[in-house]
């Protein structure tokens, strides 16, 4: 059961005033402030109030706004009629702050600032003061009807001795509680406190040092309750803590429920990456193994026919070497031979000029050059041309001509004739000097070295291809094999990763796994512990409540007892003022 804190205020605002002469129930004090009335109707209750009082002060009645030394003053009236050592001035604090915490303490709902106490013409500030002016009177009505009251005594509950002195005890507390209240300094506490005692031993009410106990029990009761509060707040933790727990729970359990396929990739993955490198095993052994084949190979060709391949390419290298000394030298014969060529050229190159120059002179001369020559006088019929005399001299002249130019020709002939002996000897010179055959010669052995450099070509040509062929397997296979390695590596690698990682998460699923027994373990202790604390909890609250009702019930018997005593009193003692 939670706590009904509203009691709290009403005990210390019994604190205040001076103790009861017997128990009765408790009424809260609190009232609601929300429904106001108008200022008005509370400044004339207020009024009324001060009237009925005996307020000395002047009131301006016909204004509804005080000052802030009237509010004060009206103030400390309302309190002294429950405390009369009440002063609002003198102290240490301010009146204002003295206002708002002796309002504070009353238990006051609604907050007083203290700039509406200073200046308290704005309507909102006027409003606030007037109403917890009316809360104090209110208050201070009620807690005087439940003070000012008279003890009658009971018809047939003593004798007419009891019944008297009963009425002189009463009689004298009303007179010293009116002298105390008019300032009489000889009315202590103690004497008003000796009678109220002695009303109650006389009429059998509780005892101060019962209702002290009866202060004490609840007090005390007070005290388990705010234990109960702060197990209370305790077990809001505890909730809170274990629905936390539930929540990392579930978080755990949706983790592991998102991890579960990443592990079994992980898984299939491991499976795939074992099956590759069995496949690269399978391939690095084969590799291995044809690697020692192309090098026992190689081995057996050292050992059978590479080596005399070698050995005739060196031969065929040797011979190739002296074909071509041989070409060097059969190149400088030639070469000796076209210098011999081009110097017998040169010797019969004058002649050849010559003869060139003599065959260029050779030509048809003109008609009038042959006539100028032949001095051939031509006339024509113009000139009395005759041909009877002409004729024969032109006859003479051109046999003449023909003559000259048959010695010219034969001359030319005869010049012609001399240069191609010549040639003719030097051709024949030339045969004798063996030049054809040696050009054949040189010819045949220029065929020779083609063959031979075609043939060495293709012997190296084939003994290159086959050594590159043979070069780029081995680098093929040294690159595969060193490919195949570094894959291995990085699978290896990768292998100890996704280890690493599945070692990880199976740490991280074991440790989630404790912790989830853990907290299963302790809810499983904490439980029961709850579950007893809460009908512990149920069985102290009931208990509680069946001996708070019994204090009610009785402080209500108690109670009625007292008020039919006392207007049993009250009308007799009204019958003798009567009488």
């Amino acid at each position: 059961m939670r706590r009904n804190y509203s009691l709290q205020s009403d005990r210390k605002s019994r604190q205040t005033r001076a103790p009861s002469v017997v128990g009765q129930e408790q009424k809260s004090v609190n009232r609601d402030v929300k429904y106001r009335p108008q200022p008005n109707e509370m400044v004339e209750s207020l009024m009324q109030f001060l009237v009925n009082t005996d307020y000395c002060s002047s009131t301006p009645e016909a204004s509804l706004t005080l000052n802030s030394k009237e509010i004060f003053s009206i103030f400390e009236h309302v309190i002294r009629q429950i405390d009369p050592s009440f002063r609002i001035k003198g102290g240490v604090m301010k009146p204002e702050e003295v206002l708002v915490s002796t309002l504070k303490k009353l238990g006051y709902p609604n907050p007083l600032s203290k700039l509406h106490l200073v200046a308290p013409g704005a309507p909102q500030a006027w409003n606030s003061i007037v109403t917890a002016l009316n809360w104090l009177r209110e208050g201070v009505e009620h807690a005087k009807q439940l003070s000012e009251f008279s003890i009658p005594v009971a018809e047939g509950d003593g004798n007419a001795n009891e019944k008297a002195s009963v009425n002189k005890l009463i009689h004298e507390l009303k007179l010293s509680l009116f002298k105390k209240k008019r300032g009489d300094p000889n009315i202590t506490d103690s004497v008003i406190q000796n009678l109220k005692s002695s009303i109650s031993i006389t009429l059998g009410a509780p005892s101060d040092e019962d209702m002290k106990k009866a202060y004490d029990r609840s007090n005390e009761i007070d005290k388990e309750l705010a234990s109960f509060e702060s197990n209370y707040n305790e077990e809001n933790v505890l909730k809170e803590q274990i629905n936390e727990l539930n929540r990392k729970i579930q978080l755990l359990n949706e983790k592991m429920h998102n991890i579960e396929p990443e592990i079994c990739t992980i898984k299939c993955m491991d499976d795939e990456l074992a099956k590759s490198v069995k496949d690269v095993e399978v391939e690095l052994k084969e590799s291995e193994l044809k690697l020692a084949e192309v090098r026992a190979k190689v081995k057996e060709q050292d050992d059978a026919g590479y080596g005399k391949l070698r050995q005739e390419y060196r031969v065929l290298c040797e011979r190739f070497e002296a074909r071509t000394r041989v070409k060097e030298e059969l190149t400088k014969e030639l070469e000796q031979k076209q210098l011999d060529y081009t110097r017998l050229e040169g010797v019969i190159a004058p002649t050849l000029d010559d003869y060139n120059r003599l065959v260029g002179t050779l030509r048809l001369p003109e008609y009038s050059a042959i006539a100028e020559k032949c001095n051939l006088d031509v006339c024509t019929y113009r000139k009395g041309f005759d041909v009877t005399k002409e004729i024969p001299r032109l006859i003479e002249a051109v046999t003449h001509c023909i003559d000259q130019f048959n010695m010219i020709i034969s001359a030319k002939e005869e010049k012609v004739q001399h240069m191609i002996d010549e040639i003719k000897t030097l051709e024949a010179s030339i045969n004798k000097s063996h030049l054809p055959d040696l050009q054949a010669k040189l010819i045949e052995v220029k065929n020779e070295l083609t063959k031979l450099d075609e043939l060495l070509t293709e012997i190296d040509n084939s003994d290159e291809k086959s050594e590159e062929e043979f070069i780029k397997r081995c680098n093929e296979k040294h690159e595969r094999l060193e490919d195949l390695k570094k894959q291995i590596c990085e699978e290896e690698k990768r292998k100890t990763e996704l280890n690493e990682k599945l070692f990880r998460i199976m740490e991280e699923k074991f440790m989630w796994k404790s912790q989830i027994e853990t907290v299963n373990h302790q809810l499983s202790v904490f439980v029961p512990y709850i579950q007893t604390y809460f009908k512990e909890k149920e069985l102290a609250a009931r208990s509680w409540q069946t001996h708070v009702n019994l204090l009610r019930e009785e402080a209500r018997t108690t109670l009625k007892r007292t008020e039919d005593k006392v207007k049993k009193a009250l009308e007799e003692v009204d019958k003798e003022t009567q009488k």
